[in-house]
């Protein structure tokens, strides 16, 4: 009942919705072939990540109005489908760097590879962490939606490149959706909540990873290791 007075989590999956939509859209349309010349695997995959994000915003709306139960009957089809989203996920990349040309955001795949795995790991912390806290509704939620946010990169970086504009663009876009839900704590609770940190603390500790991985000497080894 206390989502009730809470659409923002609401508005937010609706929000991220949009942008995992435009981004994937805008890729396969500008992609030689149209969607049509997109591998089926990646359909799949995406398919599954969107179904995850739909879910997320039906589970925001059921607690908003007041339909706890079916709420908590749909629980186990998110964690099939989150559990999927790694799987694929896993699977997405050692295809990458199976290929001798595979690339992954820009880079070599094998280096590239850094990107997905650690919004993965992101992921799954962090969907382990709502999952834990169910009876926590201020932590429950704002860990789902910390969940949805950590895995949006490769949707914004689509849509951010995909319309020309600078890559940095894709960090203030992706921080200031963090940001945000730093804000409504202050508005709702006073302080922020510490689920709200730990998301910002993962996200800011991906982000200087992924930045200084052309100069990390084992990674390239590494990630053969996990994915070759």
């Amino acid at each position: 009942m206390e989502q009730r007075r809470e659409p923002f989590f609401f508005y937010m999956a609706l929000l991220l919705i949009a942008l995992v939509l435009c981004g994937f859209t805008l890729t396969g349309f500008l992609r030689p072939g149209g969607p049509l010349a997109v591998p089926l695997f990646l359909h799949f995959h995406g398919a599954v990540f969107l179904s995850w994000f739909v879910l997320l915003a039906f589970q925001a709306r059921l607690i908003g109005q007041g339909n706890r139960a079916l709420h908590m009957r749909l629980g186990l089809t998110s964690v099939g489908l989150a559990v999927a989203i790694v799987i694929i996920g896993y699977l997405v990349i050692r295809a990458a760097v199976a290929k001798p040309d595979g690339m992954i955001a820009g880079r070599p795949a094998l280096i590239g590879a850094i990107f997905p795995m650690l919004d993965i790991i992101n992921f799954s912390i962090v969907y382990t962490l709502g999952f834990l806290n169910r009876s926590n509704a201020n932590a429950h939620k704002r860990f789902m939606l910390l969940a949805a946010i950590l895995m949006i990169d490769p949707a914004m970086a689509r849509l951010v490149f995909g319309l020309g504009l600078p890559g940095m663009l894709i960090l203030a876009l992706e921080f200031s959706l963090l940001l945000a839900m730093l804000v409504y704590d202050l508005f709702r609770l006073k302080k922020p909540h510490w689920a709200t940190l730990i998301g910002m603390a993962l996200y800011i500790g991906a982000f200087a990873f992924k930045l200084n991985i052309d100069g990390i000497n084992w990674w390239p080894a590494f990630s053969r290791s996990v994915f070759g």
